[in-house]
């Protein structure tokens, strides 16, 4: 069962106790990456595939349970939906991010946080474990109100996080990695967040590794498809694009 947690209050224990979750056996789904990685999770990830870390951390920060409750929604940890992520894209857009950084000028890579950028990758997600299946996928066009719950995670994510051991710079990554330099994104920038080299890397390596891969609502893209769609966005070429191509070896 699921719990309607606008009637809970403070009472956080009873919403711990009472969080749904499905059931289900996992099984990876098919995903076409192009890209030569093993098919298991992510190491950074495990001590928190389970719904008992879940827990724990919406427990340890009461904001989560705060912006469920202001939209709305029910509380349900999608461990399958997390488990899935950690098999496909949470580590494919690491390993791309990595490429990405790989393929800059080494005067710029010496810039570069890259601890913050590939742990951001790997948990840039999270916030996913509690969005309902039914909307993560989706055949179909999310409405509006989907849209507004699915971009809900970036924040989620970045609440779960905030009671581990991650850095200040990595859970910003994690909480703006949908923010964009003219802050045209989300969720909205009231921190001060400055869009950088490193926000742009793991907007890059999550937009590609999204494109090539198999959703429900569409076919995974070959890699020049994907990086057609992406030049879109850098017309004249750029530092993160022209490196990204060499990693995808187009």
């Amino acid at each position: 069962m699921t719990l309607n947690i606008n009637s809970l209050g403070n009472n956080y224990n009873l919403l711990i106790n009472s969080i749904s979750t499905p059931r289900k056996a996992f099984t990876a789904s098919n995903v076409q990456t192009g890209i030569s990685d093993t098919f298991t999770p992510a190491s950074e990830l495990n001590p928190y595939l389970s719904e008992s870390a879940i827990r724990q951390m919406i427990l340890m920060n009461p904001q989560v349970v705060k912006i469920l409750k202001n939209n709305g929604l029910k509380a349900e940890i999608n461990i399958k939906e997390l488990q899935k992520l950690a098999e496909g894209h949470l580590l494919w857009t690491k390993n791309i991010a990595a490429g990405i950084i790989g393929n800059l000028p080494s005067d710029i890579q010496k810039q570069i946080n890259r601890q913050a950028v590939l742990q951001a990758a790997i948990f840039h997600d999270f916030g996913k474990v509690l969005i309902q299946n039914k909307i993560i996928n989706k055949k179909s066009a999310l409405n509006d109100k989907e849209k507004q719950i699915m971009n809900l995670h970036s924040e989620l994510g970045y609440e779960l996080l905030k009671t581990q051991k991650l850095s200040p710079e990595t859970l910003e990554l994690i909480k703006y990695h949908h923010q964009t330099p003219e802050n045209t994104g989300y969720p909205i920038n009231n921190t001060g967040f400055t869009y950088g080299l490193e926000a742009e890397i793991l907007a890059v390596a999550d937009k590609y590794s999204a494109l090539i891969e198999k959703r429900s609502y569409k076919p995974a893209l070959s890699k020049k498809e994907a990086l057609e769609i992406i030049k879109q966005d850098y017309p004249q070429g750029g530092l993160v694009y022209d490196a990204l191509v060499n990693y995808a070896g187009i």
